[in-house]
């Protein structure tokens, strides 16, 4: 049994080393790219291709990706790339002989990454029209008379799952609860608290700085984790008794978070409303799906660990919520360092 807790143990250690390292290194490296395609003549194109990068202190690295047009497309002019926070935007324009709709459009190196391409295309005739590419489907024809708005619905979805510190955040806040009811209304303040914000940044009605609303986001993470490592009589009054404002409070804030990727992509002139529901619809499908792995990990925990019958120090039992305070104090330092 001794051997069996000893393995336990150094299992425990290497899964903590192995999701605080994977996780802090990746915390943007599957944000969606995006291509936005504007006829701006007939059969003349405005460009601009947003390609996620990986970025480690000074140094940026791209993901290898590069968007291939019809044959019968020739570039106007030479490319300018402008740096932003976790991303290289080129623009550019093309002349495509007989036009783009209809013809193929694709990703090169798409295959090799666990990214999304949002791609969205303002054409004279047809109006806007949406796609996403993926590695299983790195090349699509850019065709329909109209926005493919169910794209949206799946944006919101991948912009959770694919952002790491909005899910440790949920995955906090699911911890941190110990009924159903409460988490009911835990997860409930947290959905109307960044729809709310959602919205007000989308309609161009309010906005903050994007790294400021980033390092407020790491610092909501590591304030959960520090409550997840007192026990339940110990914790803040806030925490303890109303979990629920946590969540409201700083899910007003991931809402000016979730908003980023929209900002940058748009929304379909005439199917504002629904394209903006579908995402958040989105998001909180992808938010459900969280919720149910840590209730089902939990679950396993408590059913499987009576059956082992070894007694678990205290340190093993709070490593998810130091795993989640370490990443967090890292994200939080990166991030104030970027806004100094």
């Amino acid at each position: 049994m001794g051997q069996l807790y000893h393995i336990f143990q150094r299992l425990i250690i290497s899964l903590f080393w192995l999701f605080m390292v994977s996780a802090a290194a990746s915390a943007h490296e599957v944000r969606p790219g995006y291509i936005e395609i504007i006829e701006t003549d007939r059969e003349v194109y405005s460009v601009r291709w947003k390609q996620p990068v990986r970025e480690n202190g000074q140094s940026v690295s791209g993901l290898g990706l590069q968007p291939v047009f019809p044959e019968t497309c020739k570039k106007l002019n030479e490319s300018k790339i402008v740096r932003r926070t976790g991303a290289l935007i080129e623009s550019f324009d093309l002349a495509c002989d007989g036009g783009i709709e209809g013809q193929s459009i694709g990703v090169q190196g798409l295959r090799k990454t666990i990214t999304d391409i949002f791609i969205r295309a303002e054409l004279l005739q047809r109006g806007t029209v949406t796609m996403r590419l993926t590695p299983d489907r790195p090349v699509a024809q850019l065709a329909g008379g109209g926005a493919d708005l169910i794209a949206y619905f799946s944006l919101g979805t991948e912009h959770l799952l694919s952002g790491y510190d909005h899910i440790l955040f949920v995955i906090g806040l699911t911890l941190l609860v110990a009924n159903w009811r409460r988490l009911f209304w835990v997860i409930t303040g947290f959905t109307l608290a960044h729809s709310f914000t959602l919205a007000l940044s989308i309609m161009g009605w309010m906005s903050l700085p994007s790294a400021s609303v980033e390092a407020v986001i790491a610092l909501s993470i590591l304030f959960v984790a520090i409550e997840l490592t007192k026990s339940p009589d110990r914790r803040s009054a806030i925490a303890e008794r109303f979990p629920q404002a946590i969540a409201f409070g700083f899910g007003l804030i991931h809402g000016f978070g979730f908003a980023g990727v929209l900002l940058e992509i748009g929304l379909p002139r005439g199917d504002t409303a629904l394209a903006l529901a579908l995402f958040n619809i989105g998001l909180e499908f992808g938010q459900i799906l969280v919720v149910i792995a840590v209730l089902a990990l939990q679950f396993l925990w408590q059913f499987l660990l009576p059956r082992i019958a070894i007694t678990v120090p205290d340190w093993v039992r709070q490593s998810p919520a130091i795993a989640i305070g370490a990443v967090a104090v890292y994200w939080l330092i990166s991030r104030v360092m970027i806004i100094i």
